[in-house]
């Protein structure tokens, strides 16, 4: 234990029992003393009246009245209680933006596969899983008196941690739902976390017509929000001002009883469950050490999360103040502890951590192209790439190949043979039109996702959706070229030079390979110099051959 006590389960069931109760006696509180202070004004004006006429009249502040006030009172925390904990889990989910794990995302497959392990490592609990749509590094764990339980992580989360890394945090979020600790934090939200959370992003929406916030680079988010909302503020109504500085300060309040133990305990039992303490310290110190969410939504949240998502000062101090009115321990007291079980030390670490840091650099290909022309109503046409003729929609497994003088069926190529069986997948059934070549794209896995390639230009389309998760992993290499005209992007925009083709390219729009819309040429974000093709009816990109390659080496050397 963090204070040197010893303490047993039962000792942490009926402090966990005694907290929730208080909390509903603290909630009478605060409607009980607005309603008693109103009826004795009201009392005391009535009282005048009739002194006017009896002065022996007497006046009471309590009486039988004072039960009435209580009744009511009693009446409306039921009912805030009652509405406030009703479909919790699914308030905070819809809040946070929580999307269930993309089926053919293969960082998500890892993840599902990461929750089914310590599912049963724990007994057979089952659990919902969930991910934020944000390169921030956080997770999470929900529960409700039906018995609904959630673990979440953020899409930078489980992008950045190795498989023994996310295992860890993923335990850390187990150890709170079977110890029964994120009940009681999912239960503190509900009461004012929501509400002052569902304001805040209020005043974020307002803010987004007044800056030049841009969602390309998520992590940069935090700051540009903050300066909005408060020029948000200024057009908020007077009542909801009230509302939300109340709310605020009642949020603030009701953190004095979560208990900053639950963290450490937390911690142990991922290290007894996954018997690897120097991955969970690993995770921390990322997670602590990267953008956690600030500006995304969730800091009114900070009790569900494994860290604040806004980094907090009095998050790292030890005094009293700072155990009432702080979620979570110090991260460096944590690190301590797990690290000390590991026999490792935080150098050891960071000196690890910074040899992986580095940009990759890949080779450029100079394979040979193996070329065919493919015979079609009759004719050979061509010569084609293996995977050019993949998006020809009229090869078939017999269609005649000729290779130099060498002639073959399509199904005799393993690569081919392979294609004719995944092209019944109902991806492969959704055809998309090329807007430069007017071919076909084909399907393709690209940094764990399914993207859709053109085999003759080498474009790519993304659904922007999907664009968070591509900034965030790292599993891709860049060639010397990416990484040259990266460079001097960057420098460019350091200076501010024009887009001069950029003008030019907007005369001759290219059409929306889904809807057949002409697209948007714009600049991807005033931080990043990239042309892209948008349309924003089918929240689709086109990008150009390397161009989604630079803006990710380009979002890389910012982070770096």
């Amino acid at each position: 234990m963090a204070n040197g006590e010893f303490k047993t389960f039962w000792d942490i069931e009926k402090e966990k029992t005694w907290r929730i109760y208080f909390l509903f006696g603290f909630l009478l509180l605060l409607y009980f003393v607005p309603i008693f202070i109103l009826w004795v004004v009201i009392k005391l004006v009535i009282y005048i009246k009739i002194f006017l006429k009896d002065a022996h009249a007497p006046f009471m502040v309590f009486g039988f009245d004072t039960w009435i006030v209580l009744s009511i009172a009693a009446i409306a925390t039921y009912i805030h209680w009652y509405y406030s904990n009703a479909r919790a889990v699914n308030k905070i989910l819809h809040l946070l933006g929580a999307k269930p794990p993309d089926k053919r995302d293969r960082y998500h497959y890892v993840f599902q596969n990461v929750v089914d392990e310590i599912e049963a490592a724990a007994g057979g609990l089952k659990v919902e899983r969930y991910v934020l749509p944000t390169g921030a590094m956080n997770a999470f764990a929900l529960a409700d008196w039906a018995g609904r339980t959630v673990i979440g992580v953020t899409e930078g989360l489980i992008s950045r941690l190795s498989r023994g890394e996310l295992q860890s945090v993923v335990a850390h979020e187990m150890a709170h739902i079977v110890s029964n600790d994120c009940l009681e934090t999912t239960i503190t939200c509900s009461l004012f976390g929501i509400y002052s959370e569902a304001l805040e992003q209020y005043t974020r929406a307002l803010s987004k017509p007044m800056m030049h916030k841009s969602s390309s680079f998520p992590w940069m988010e935090g700051e540009g929000t903050i300066r909005g909302d408060a020029a948000a503020f200024s057009f908020l109504p007077l009542p909801i001002l009230i509302v939300f500085f109340i709310t605020d300060v009642l949020s603030q309040l009701v953190k004095m009883f979560m208990s900053r133990e639950r963290e450490y305990r937390a911690d142990a039992s991922a290290v007894k469950l996954t018997r690897d303490p120097l991955s969970l310290a690993t995770a921390l110190y990322k997670i602590g050490t990267h953008w956690r969410g600030a500006g995304y939504g969730g800091e009114h949240l900070a009790p569900i999360f494994i860290l604040s998502p806004k980094l907090n000062r009095l998050s790292e101090q030890e005094d009293i103040y700072a155990t009432l009115f702080s979620t979570h321990p110090p991260l460096a007291k944590r690190l301590q502890v797990i690290l000390g079980i590991a026999h490792s030390d935080l150098g050891q670490i960071v000196e690890h951590l910074q040899k992986k840091s580095k940009i990759k650099t890949e080779l450029e290909k100079k394979e040979p192209t193996i070329e065919f022309f493919a015979e079609y109503k009759k004719k050979w046409l061509g010569p084609f790439t293996l995977l050019q003729l993949q998006s020809c929609d009229w090869l078939a497994p017999d269609t005649k190949l000729k290779m130099g003088s060498e002639m073959i069926k399509a199904s005799d190529v393993p690569a081919l043979n392979h294609y004719f069986q995944i092209r019944k997948e109902p991806l492969w059934q959704i055809k998309r039109l090329c807007p430069i070549c007017r071919q076909w794209l084909i399907v393709q896995e690209y940094e764990g996702l399914n993207l859709w390639r053109c085999a003759f230009c080498n474009g790519l389309l993304v659904e922007y959706d999907k664009l968070p998760r591509i900034f965030v992993r790292k599993e891709k290499g860049f060639t010397e070229h990416v990484q040259h005209t990266a460079t001097l992007l960057r420098e460019g925009t350091k200076k501010k030079l024009p887009r001069l083709r950029l003008l030019l390219d907007t005369a001759h729009p290219r059409n929306c390979p889904r809807c057949g819309q002409p697209m948007r040429r714009k600049l991807y974000s005033y931080a990043f110099h990239v042309e892209i093709d948008e349309c924003r009816i089918c929240r689709l990109i086109w990008f150009d051959a390397d161009e989604l390659e630079i803006l990710q080496c380009l979002i890389e050397m910012e982070e770096g």
